[in-house]
């Protein structure tokens, strides 16, 4: 199997990924955890969606799921049995306890991953992944992990826009093809939908997401984009 540039990207990003989830997931429940005021079925089925669509990418970038043969069916064994496992090494852990609905919630959340590449593949697959992940920031927020309204929260907010800036910069013009000047608002509204998607979750759950945060992140989408049309005037990569 030949190991494109996406390839080996999302190689890394699984193997890191899988890493640190086998590592949280097998050790007494983090206090900040605990405080993220996310339900633990969610968060079964986020990390296993994640977890699904990264080992897909890595060895099928550019291919759909095609039911009929046995890669679809091998990814759907090897996350229930790493589920298996994880449940019953947990039941040996310390603070841990096995249960058979957060089964369920790793099987639905790879499942919907699974769904996504039957229809879309590649980049379009890809950027589910950038539309998911930021989700979670303001949870993160609400963890105690980084202090709210402090120097971290902010570099937390610059940072994630910057790099949900350069993937849908990335995206417009490697896959549509898209010109920055023509198409400047595309390339500032599609990152700021994140920040919609941000706020109406941290509306519904009760999670901090204030206006000096959504300030930040539309600092850091203007930024990120006079930085790439800086340094590359005839192209945005």
């Amino acid at each position: 199997m030949k190991l494109t540039i996406e390839k080996k990207f999302f190689t890394v990003c699984l193997i890191f990924y899988w890493v640190g989830l086998f590592t949280i997931t097998h050790i007494p429940v983090p206090m900040w955890v605990r405080k993220m005021g996310v339900s633990d079925k969610t968060m079964h089925f986020a990390a296993y969606m994640v977890l699904t669509l990264l080992l897909w990418l890595a060895g099928n970038f550019d291919i759909k799921v095609n039911w009929r043969k046995i890669r679809p069916w091998l990814v759907l064994g090897i996350i229930l049995l790493y589920s298996l496992a994880d449940e019953f090494i947990q039941y040996f852990a310390a603070g841990r306890s096995a249960d058979i609905l957060d089964i369920t919630s790793d099987i639905a959340g790879a499942a919907a991953a699974m769904l996504t590449v039957t229809f879309i593949s590649g980049y379009h697959a890809a950027m589910i992944l950038v539309v998911i992940c930021p989700i979670f920031l303001p949870a993160i927020v609400k963890s105690k992990l980084v202090k709210q309204d402090s120097i971290i929260e902010e570099v937390l907010y610059l940072a994630g826009f910057a790099i949900i800036t350069i993937a849908w910069t990335k995206y417009l013009t490697l896959v549509h093809r898209l010109n920055l000047k023509k198409y400047a608002y595309l390339f500032f509204l599609c990152p700021a939908a994140s920040i919609s998607i941000i706020e109406i979750y941290a509306v519904l759950t009760n999670k901090p997401f204030d206006l000096v945060s959504i300030s930040i992140c539309i600092a850091a989408i203007l930024l990120t984009q006079f930085i790439l049309r800086a340094t590359n005037k005839k192209s945005v990569i």
